[in-house]
């Protein structure tokens, strides 16, 4: 990925001082979107709104987002599809992008900033200028820092915005990237106002049926090889239309697998279409710090955390498996 010939490393200072003069802003992040992605976009839309400044919002594809995130405001105005033709003075804020192909946003008119905010560990500062700190629990920390070293209006709908991408992205507090920092965090958003109780009913214990159902039937395919060590499950078409449910229902399935006593890494690999249409998505799970299930990911053009990680193919659902269970037999 070509970084740009004046790109540079910002601080949260320096970030907070920029917001506040922009003058048009549009807000992206990722594909197949989660907690921190949405919650990112939806707390950088709503600071805008507080300070007057138009803002606009795009997440590439056009499949739904995950019903558990409907709560959160202004999702409905997301531009999703072909991004939106951009020019100065607006300056494209990109949350929660490892790679610039993940926004679909490399096209943007001469002369537009883009401000690169994220935790990824592996993001090569792909932005003009680029706030990237691998230690952050979540991309919705960094925009917190920043909203509190710039002395931002934050509000409670702005803070459970960013809960819900610390709450999500450090897997209820139990992941390794669960800092004391990120629980001071969560204690200071809870006393902005975030009700905690409701965001968990929200997010984790409000799921769809035909999620419930999608899930039985990954359990179903589930095997494990190498003694438990891992464990690898699927779906594909078939299992979407018996189940009625869609790729936004895939989101959160592989932290069930990964519960599985003496799983080190998790797979869950879904195919959708055929031939010439097929599509195929991988998420990786590593419960062994000295396993990075990112670099797997890069190999296939994907990426991610260390222990979190995914990639998209249009090898057909069979290579894929095929692929990703001998790759990662070799590091077991």
């Amino acid at each position: 990925m070509t970084v740009p010939l004046h790109s540079r490393a910002v601080t949260r200072d320096e970030v907070a001082e920029r917001l506040r003069r922009e003058r048009q802003v549009l807000a992206v992040s990722h594909e197949a979107p989660d907690g921190d992605a949405l919650g990112s976009l939806c707390a950088l839309l709503l600071m805008c709104g507080r300070l007057g400044i138009p803002c606009m919002a795009y997440i590439p594809g056009e499949a739904p987002f995950p019903e558990e995130y409907g709560f959160l405001p202004r999702l409905h105005s997301v531009v999703r599809g072909t991004i939106p033709r951009v020019e100065p003075p607006t300056t494209a804020y990109l949350l929660d992008c490892a790679s610039l192909g993940r926004s679909n946003s490399a096209s943007f008119g001469e002369g537009v900033v883009r401000v690169n905010i994220d935790h990824h560990h592996d993001n090569p500062g792909y932005g003009e200028l680029n706030l990237l700190d691998a230690s952050a629990p979540s991309t919705t920390a960094l925009l917190y820092d920043i909203f509190k070293v710039g002395r931002l209006p934050m509000d409670v709908e702005i803070a459970a915005a960013l809960y819900v991408g610390l709450v999500t992205d450090t897997g209820r507090f139990q992941y390794s990237n669960t800092s004391p920092g990120a629980h001071r965090m969560a204690a200071e958003l809870q006393e902005l106002g975030v009700d905690v109780s409701a965001v968990a009913r929200q997010v984790y214990e409000s799921v769809p049926f035909a999620k419930l159902r999608l899930l039985g039937r990954a359990l179903e395919h589930a095997e494990a090889r190498a003694g438990g060590a891992l464990v690898l499950s699927w779906l594909d078409d078939d299992d979407f239309v018996a189940t009625g449910a869609t790729e936004a229902h895939v989101e959160g399935l592989i932290d069930t697998l990964r519960q599985t006593k003496g799983a080190r890494v998790a797979v869950l690999v879904r195919s959708k279409g055929r031939g010439k249409r097929s599509q195929t998505k991988v998420s990786l799970r590593s419960l062994d710090s000295r396993i990075d299930v990112s670099a797997i990911a890069r190999e296939r053009g994907g990426g991610g955390h260390q222990q979190a990680a995914g990639f998209t193919t249009e090898a057909e659902l069979a290579e894929v498996l095929t692929w990703v269970e001998r790759r990662v037999l070799a590091e077991l």
